[in-house]
C-alpha cells in the first residue's frame, strides 16, 4: 500500500529533526569537553607561571632571612633570651617583607612568620646558651596545607577545581666553617692585605709562652677595651660600649715587624716587596681578585697556607692611611697568623706568615703616631660572603666571624 504525498513529507520532517537533535547534543558535549580542556591548559600554565613567581620569591626571601639573622650582636658573650627572640623576628620580617614586594607584581598569596622555617643544630657542645646558636637552615615556603598557601584557578565551574596548592618552599643554609676564599670574575673577597701575629711567642731558651695572641686575648677572651658602639642605622661608630671589645694594632713603618700587635702587611701578589708595597692601597680599596690569587700561583687563599709579607714604604704610607681610613666602618676579613722568629728580636727580613684562620671586623679608628707608625683600632663584626668555601672533607672548626648563605634546593 504506498504512503500519501502529505505521509511522506511528514515522515522526511520527523527524520531530520532526530538528526539535529543529536548534533545538537554532540556538539553541545563537544564545546563543553573543549571548553574544560581549554580551561584546564589555561591553569597549568598559569600555574606553571605562579609556581615560577613563587620559586624566585621564596628564593630571594629565605636568603633576605639567613642573611638577616647574621649580625654582629651574636658575637656578644652575654645575651638576653629577648635577643635571640628579635633575631628570630628579624629574621622571619625580612622573609615577609621580600614576599610583600613580589606580592605587588605578581599573583602570589602572603605569608606569615608559620612559612619562615628555622633549623638549629642538632647538639652544640661549645656553646651551652641556647641565644648563641646559629641556624643550619632557614626554610621559605608557599607548601602549608591551608588556604593561605593556595591560589584561585580559572573555569572553576567547568573544571571543577577552584584552588592550587603552590607547594613551593626554598631553603638556605648558613655555613660558618671557612676553608677558603675564592674571588671569581668581578668578585674579590673583602679582605684585607694585612694580618694579625695570632701565636704563642716564646723566649729563647724557654718554653713557656708569653702571649696568647694580640687577636685572641683581647677580643676572644674579652680583656680588649670596649669603648665604641657600632649604630647600624647611621652606619657611624659612637661612644660608648656595645658589648664587643675593640683591638688596637700596629703598622710599623720602614720594616716588617713581627711583634704581638704588629698589623703585617701581606702581598697579594708575586711582586718583590717594593712593587708590592706601592700596590697595597689598591688592595685594601678592592680587596682580593681573581688575578691576585692566580699571580701567586693558586686558585685560592685556604686555611692554613702562606702568603707573602711586604714592605710598607715610608712614601706608601700617607696613601695607606688614607685608604685604611675610607675603610672605617666597613666589614673586612683579616687573616690570623703565625711567623717563625729564631730570636729575640722583634723584626725579620721579608717573607711568608702562615695563615691559621680568618676573622672579621670593622676599623674604627686610624691614625699616625708621632714615631710614625699607624695604629688601626678594630671591632670584631659579623661577616656574610659568597666567596667563602667550606671543605666538606676536612673538619673546620667553626668560625664565630665569617659566614656564607647559600640556597640548598
Amino acid at each position: 500500500m504506498k504512503l500519501s504525498a502529505l505521509q511522506r513529507g511528514s515522515s522526511r520532517v520527523d527524520g531530520s529533526g532526530n538528526r539535529r537533535g543529536v548534533l545538537t547534543a554532540w556538539t553541545i558535549w563537544i564545546m563543553l569537553a573543549s571548553g574544560v580542556v581549554v580551561g584546564c591548559l589555561f591553569n597549568i600554565i598559569w600555574m606553571s607561571a605562579v609556581r615560577n613567581d613563587a620559586r624566585n620569591c621564596s628564593a630571594s626571601a629565605a636568603l633576605a632571612a639567613g642573611q638577616s639573622y647574621l649580625s654582629d650582636d651574636i658575637l656578644r658573650s652575654w645575651q638576653q633570651t629577648f635577643e635571640y627572640d628579635g633575631r628570630v623576628a628579624r629574621c622571619q620580617n625580612a622573609a615577609i617583607s621580600i614576599v610583600e614586594f613580589y606580592r605587588k607584581q605578581n599573583s602570589l598569596p602572603p605569608i606569615t612568620a608559620e612559612h619562615v622555617q628555622i633549623q638549629w643544630p642538632e647538639t652544640e657542645v661549645a656553646v651551652k646558651d641556647p641565644s648563641n646558636l646559629v641556624p643550619t637552615k632557614i626554610s621559605v615556603g608557599f607548601d602549608h596545607d591551608d588556604k593561605s598557601s593556595q591560589i584561585p584557578l580559572f573555569f572553576s565551574g567547568l573544571t571543577g577545581v577552584s584552588n592550587a596548592k603552590l607547594g613551593v618552599c626554598s631553603t638556605v643554609i648558613l655555613e660558618h666553617a671557612p676553608a677558603a676564599f675564592q674571588p671569581g670574575p668581578g668578585n674579590t673577597v673583602p679582605m684585607l692585605p694585612f694580618a694579625i701575629t695570632d701565636q704563642a711567642s716564646v723566649n729563647p731558651g724557654s718554653l713557656k709562652p708569653v702571649s696568647s695572641g694580640h687577636w685572641t686575648s683581647n677580643i676572644e677572651s674579652g680583656k680588649g677595651r670596649d669603648c665604641f658602639s657600632w649604630n647600624n642605622e647611621t652606619r657611624l661608630f659612637e661612644n660608648g660600649p656595645d658589648g664587643l671589645p675593640e683591638v688596637t694594632v700596629t703598622i710599623y713603618s720602614g720594616a716588617t715587624t713581627i711583634a704581638d700587635d704588629a698589623f703585617v702587611p701581606l702581598s697579594f701578589c708575586a711582586a718583590n716587596a717594593g712593587q708590592a708595597s706601592g700596590r697595597i692601597p689598591e688592595w685594601i680599596d678592592r680587596g682580593l681578585s681573581e688575578a691576585d690569587v692566580k699571580s701567586l700561583g693558586m686558585e685560592r687563599v685556604s686555611f692554613p697556607s702562606s702568603l707573602p709579607t711586604a714592605l710598607l714604604a715610608l712614601p706608601q704610607q700617607s696613601t695607606t692611611v688614607a685608604a685604611l681610613q675610607k675603610k672605617i666602618g666597613e666589614p673586612c676579613i683579616i687573616c690570623l697568623c703565625t711567623a717563625n722568629r729564631a730570636d729575640a728580636s722583634t723584626s725579620f727580613t721579608v717573607g711568608t706568615v702562615s695563615l691559621k684562620r680568618p676573622v672579621a671586623a670593622r676599623l674604627v679608628q686610624v691614625t699616625t703616631t708621632v714615631k710614625g707608625n699607624v695604629k688601626v683600632t678594630l671591632q670584631p663584626c659579623v661577616l656574610v660572603t659568597s666567596t667563602a668555601i667550606t671543605a666538606n672533607d676536612t673538619p673546620i672548626a667553626s668560625n664565630r666571624y665569617v659566614y656564607s648563605v647559600r640556597l640548598c634546593n
